[in-house]
């Protein structure tokens, strides 16, 4: 449907032009600064029309350029910070791992001393417990 309105769009466009173009036959001298000329009014009117659409095409193409250029220099930034980003994480989480492991040895060797002087205890109570029976004994 936008194609269609932008077809009919142009077609009117074409007539306004030609009709104006018809309109507008007179020859007009036109001062350079350096030659003057004498042109039929429409071909000057058509030659400024083209002029100013070639210049604002150049200075959209230009500003998209720049606009493009931009755009991928801060895609290489967020990449780079992405990057950095990750790293970081690694290095933390590699910290954290290393704490872990280092607080998972010390409870595994407090974990086997409180076992020993479990069964240290264990033993001293057994070993009371047989002295007094031998004790009694006698």
């Amino acid at each position: 449907m936008k194609k269609q309105w932008a077809t009919i769009l142009a077609i009117i466009l074409i007539l306004l032009i030609s009709l104006f173009a018809v309109l507008n036959v007179d020859v007009v001298p036109v001062n350079f600064g350096f030659a003057l000329v004498s042109w039929p009014l429409i071909m000057i009117i058509l030659g400024s029309l083209f002029i100013g659409a070639l210049v604002t095409v150049l200075i959209a193409t230009n500003t998209a350029f720049k606009t493009k250029k931009q755009i991928k220099n801060y895609e290489v930034e967020l990449s780079k910070s992405d990057e950095k980003k990750q790293n970081e994480l690694e290095k933390q989480k590699m910290k954290y791992e290393q704490e872990i492991t280092k607080k998972d040895e010390e409870i595994a060797s407090k974990t086997t001393k409180i076992n020993s002087l479990e069964k240290e205890l264990i033993d001293r109570m057994t070993h009371n417990t047989n002295s007094e029976s031998v004790l009694n004994k006698k």
